[in-house]
């Protein structure tokens, strides 16, 4: 017996050593702020990512966060290179140089809200503002549709404009050569408090499902896929066609 508890005595302390232990992988590499926009910086040091957390300096925020492959010393510099502003709404463009990547930022300066994100890699060196090239309202949605030329991305910004409301972004590739043509609601449903509209933009033949509810602390939700030949027949009595205004370079 005197030996067992000799033994359990001895390596009481190996046990505590190893309690004392704590791996660091996870550190804030950086800080960018820009208003009441606050972007943090941080790599994994064990799976080689550079991830970028963003929220709202407001009451209730709800932070989002997008990682991607770090370049060799976990290096990042992020800076603004456009902006553009409407009513509560703000969208800014932010760019790493270092690992090449450019990702736009959608949110209001409303407790309880949260950033609505989209990442993508830049095509080359490109570094040109955003532009904002169409506004569509239907009811108490307003969806705005904004261009990032240099990376031919195009995005759509669904927004309600309700207590504690969030926006939603969705990015796609914009086709290559000039194309003309604006955005259109060529059909809608509505079943209780859940509205869902079907938005055409003509200009990059994507169609769009729109779907919210226009209550308090919600946010709308957009699914985009390759327009269908139906989608630019003649219109009918629930297509309505709105021509974009005209674009200003923010």
């Amino acid at each position: 017996m005197k030996k067992i508890l000799v033994s359990l005595l001895l390596g009481l302390p190996l046990a505590g050593l190893a309690e004392d232990y704590q791996s660091t992988l996870l550190v804030q590499t950086g800080t960018l702020r820009e208003s009441d926009l606050i972007v943090r910086t941080i790599s994994d040091l064990e799976s080689n990512k550079t991830c970028l957390a963003f929220y709202v300096s407001t009451i209730g925020t709800s932070p989002v966060m997008t990682c991607y492959d770090a370049r060799s010393g976990f290096r990042s510099e992020i800076g603004q290179v456009g902006h553009f502003k409407e009513g509560k709404l703000v969208v800014r463009k932010l760019k790493d140089s270092v690992n090449n990547v450019s990702c736009l930022v959608a949110y209001v300066s409303t407790p309880g809200t949260s950033p609505a994100l989209d990442c993508y890699k830049n095509r080359g060196q490109a570094k040109g503002s955003i532009k904002r090239s169409g506004h569509l309202k239907e009811g108490d949605l307003d969806i705005y549709k904004i261009q990032d030329v240099d990376n031919r991305k195009t995005c759509l910004v669904g927004f309600i404009d309700t207590e504690g409301t969030s926006p939603t972004l969705e990015c796609y590739d914009s086709p290559g050569g000039p194309r003309t043509g604006g955005m259109t609601q060529t059909s809608y449903l509505k079943q209780g408090d859940l509205i869902v509209r079907k938005v055409v933009d003509e200009a990059s033949r994507k169609e769009c499902l729109v779907s919210y509810v226009s209550t308090a602390g919600t946010s709308p939700y957009i699914y985009c896929s390759d327009a269908s030949a139906a989608s630019f027949q003649p219109a009918d009595a629930t297509r309505r066609t709105f021509a974009p205004k005209d674009s200003k370079q923010e």
